[in-house]
């Protein structure tokens, strides 16, 4: 089935004022049917998160259902689906906890190719255990960052691998599954930064 752009184009409103949007760090437009949907749920009472009044419940069924169309976009449990209010503030959350179980030589993989969002809170963590901070490199002729060197970066120290699925500022999109292929054999977590990836295509 050929991809319908001229119907996916008439799904987002900004579209229509004739912009070519080039500058991926901008972010994306927005559908109308997502409009519609923040609309509708700023016109009716909603709450704190409670089972005690209907205002309550509704909140819950709002996130209960955003998380379950997360979910869905990316093919995972909307059990294992958290919401909050930008990837840096989550990243963040997500780096002390895990930092606060690293200790003195254990090693953190980050990229020059990723967004600040990806780097500092990793940064920071690593800091605050006395953890190594290891960088992969970018090749400066093509723009893309090699999955082979990860071989090298990654050991049996390593508890973490920071990656992007999509540059925010030249679009390069790293061979994320052969780069956690590495640091899942030697037992590290991995931390991929899908905001600058997922609108425009699958999620894998």
């Amino acid at each position: 089935m050929p991809f319908d752009i001229a119907r996916t184009r008439a799904a987002y409103p900004a579209l229509t004022e004739g912009f070519v949007h080039l500058d991926g760090a901008g972010g994306t437009q927005t559908a109308a049917g997502v409009i519609d949907a923040v609309t509708d749920a700023m016109r009716t009472a909603v709450g704190n998160r409670s089972a005690a009044n209907v205002p309550g419940r509704r909140s819950l069924e709002l996130v209960a259902e955003a998380r379950s169309a997360v979910a869905d976009l990316l093919g995972a449990d909307p059990a294992g689906v958290v919401l909050g209010p930008s990837a840096t503030a989550l990243i963040y959350t997500l780096a002390r906890t895990l930092g606060a179980t690293w200790r003195p030589g254990d090693e953190v993989v980050l990229s020059r190719l990723d967004h600040d969002a990806n780097v500092r809170p990793w940064v920071q963590a690593a800091e605050a255990a006395g953890a190594t901070v290891r960088w992969a490199e970018v090749d400066r002729h093509t723009g893309e960052l090699p999955a082979a060197q990860y071989a090298d970066l990654v050991g049996e120290r390593t508890r973490l691998v920071a990656v992007t699925a999509g540059s925010n500022a030249i679009g390069t999109m790293p061979d994320v599954p052969a780069i956690a292929k590495i640091a899942h054999a030697v037992g590290a977590l991995v931390c991929v930064d899908g905001v600058h990836s997922v609108p425009h295509g699958p999620t894998t």
